[in-house]
């Protein structure tokens, strides 16, 4: 993985080149962001810089023979820690083998991978995953050699929460108190479900999510067939997720303008016998379109919110999304569209924990009505 082939973060990836140069390495850092940011493939991408055998002053060669391994994750001086389904209490070396394998085939093909790509791979549900003391005793195990090849050893433990604490206790005095030339870099989501003790040995960095203009540009790059006006919805869609945004590319979002737009006629005006055949509409959809639906509501009722406010930070690529969010703005108050977004969030829990959607459809729809007719 090299820093090049990751959207933004153009200022956190000099910074940690010029650390890297200074041959001052933190030996413990953890890279935090939130699901579908760049943290693994960032840290994978600083991974291979500090091992490169010719590296310049924006990125690893990506010649070398270093490179070559890293960019196939099997570089001999490179551990990766994750999560795994830990129901054994016996050690399987193979079924470790072949955790690993997996692993890394779905790392190379996405380095923007998320718990939920991970878990659905191998079959498991999150509550199975964890990352147990035999795991972190290999960690120590592995880190009595010296380097193979390159000047660090690096062990990436991907989602540090997942940490039995049995294994986080294990692990304390080797991350305070590294061998010499080992970096471990932590690649974590969640800051509240990783351990004090583990936080206060590491440096940490906050990873930001996307922006809309970088996610557009990888699905132009990863997908020509794509027109660009499905690759700005999908973007604005996604949220700053990437992982989420490759999800999008599957669905169907291409009509959730003109659905929302009649549905919001439709409430604005009272109109119930449209909104009861909408219900029926709705009904038939997938779930993962029902709640692809009411993120898109949520995303332009959002800018119209921000629109009120004359934030221009917050601007929408689409011509025909950015004029019906200009003139809602004019026909709804401040207080009304917040009342639409606590509505539409409502829904939206509702639909995941699998509510009957017509009659959350229906219920949602009559609530904003009365929300249009509190003026």
């Amino acid at each position: 993985m090299q820093f090049a082939k990751i959207p933004d973060h153009d200022a956190f990836k000099n910074a940690l080149i010029r650390v890297a140069a200074t041959h001052k390495v933190a030996h413990a850092q953890l890279f935090l962001g939130p699901t579908g940011s760049a943290n693994l493939a960032l840290a994978l991408a600083f991974a291979t810089y500090l091992n490169c055998s010719s590296p310049n002053q924006t990125d690893a060669c990506g010649n070398c023979f270093s490179c070559a391994s890293m960019e196939k994750l099997t570089h001999p001086d490179l551990q990766l820690v994750f999560p795994k389904k830990t129901s054994s209490a016996i050690f399987d070396p193979q079924s470790d083998k072949n955790y690993l394998e997996t692993f890394r085939n779905l790392l190379k093909k996405n380095p923007f991978l998320t718990l939920e790509e991970w878990i659905s791979a191998m079959h498991f549900d999150r509550k199975q995953c964890q990352i147990s003391k035999k795991e972190v005793g290999k960690i120590i195990q592995q880190l009595s050699l010296k380097p193979f090849m390159g000047p660090y050893k690096i062990v990436c433990i991907w989602l540090p929460e997942y940490l039995h604490h049995t294994a986080a206790n294990a692990l304390l005095k080797t991350l305070e108190e590294p061998p010499p030339c080992t970096v471990f870099l932590l690649i974590g989501s969640n800051s509240e479900k990783i351990l004090p003790t583990i936080k206060s040995r590491v440096q940490q960095h906050a990873i930001p999510l996307f922006s809309e203009e970088a996610i557009e540009q990888m699905l132009r790059n990863s997908y020509s067939d794509l027109d660009g006006h499905r690759c700005k919805e999908i973007a604005f869609l996604a949220q700053g997720n990437l992982s989420k945004a490759f999800q999008l590319i599957e669905q169907s979002v291409g009509e959730n303008f003109d659905y929302f737009s009649q549905w919001i006629r439709c409430c604005y005006s009272g109109n119930l016998i449209k909104l009861v055949a909408q219900s029926e509409v709705f009904y038939k959809l997938s779930i993962e379109a029902q709640k692809n639906f009411f993120t898109y509501a949520l995303q332009m009722s959002r800018a119209t919110l921000l629109g009120k406010f004359n934030d221009s930070l917050f601007q929408i690529g689409l011509p025909a999304e950015a004029t019906f969010v200009k003139k809602l703005g004019l026909n709804v108050t401040i207080n009304q569209l917040k009342e639409i977004i606590t509505e539409l969030m409502q829904a939206y829990y509702y639909v995941e924990r699998n509510g009957n959607a017509k009659m959350v459809y229906l219920h949602m729809s009559i609530q904003i009505i009365n929300v249009f007719a509190s003026v």
